[in-house]
């Protein structure tokens, strides 16, 4: 039988997306906006070229999922901007996932 949290990690999986593949599902959905914002944000990361120490303007970063994804995969510098959520929810996020000193909620 499967549980709740089996059934959306099974949801959230993707074989062409390996470094989402590895976030709690509970926290993808509770960060998410729209499209699932891992995939989208790694979608772009295998055309760009970032390198750890780099800046990045994350803009419309909605509760800060991607720019978390950023810091963390990359070691990026992370200044994370959105109209519609505070910079508050994504400094809290970037805590959670120990980011904190990559990521600027502006």
């Amino acid at each position: 039988m499967m549980t709740d949290m089996s059934i959306k990690a099974d949801a959230l999986y993707c074989e062409q997306f390996p470094l989402s593949n590895m976030y709690d599902a509970d926290w993808v959905i509770k960060n998410e906006m729209g499209p699932d914002v891992l995939w989208l944000t790694e979608f772009l990361t295998q055309v760009m070229l970032l390198k750890p120490g780099m800046r990045v303007l994350d803009l419309g970063c909605g509760k800060g999922a991607s720019s978390v994804f950023l810091a963390r995969e990359f070691g990026v510098r992370v200044y994370a901007a959105d109209l519609w959520e505070g910079p508050d929810d994504k400094w809290c996020e970037a805590v959670s996932y120990g980011v904190e000193h990559l990521v600027t909620p502006i």
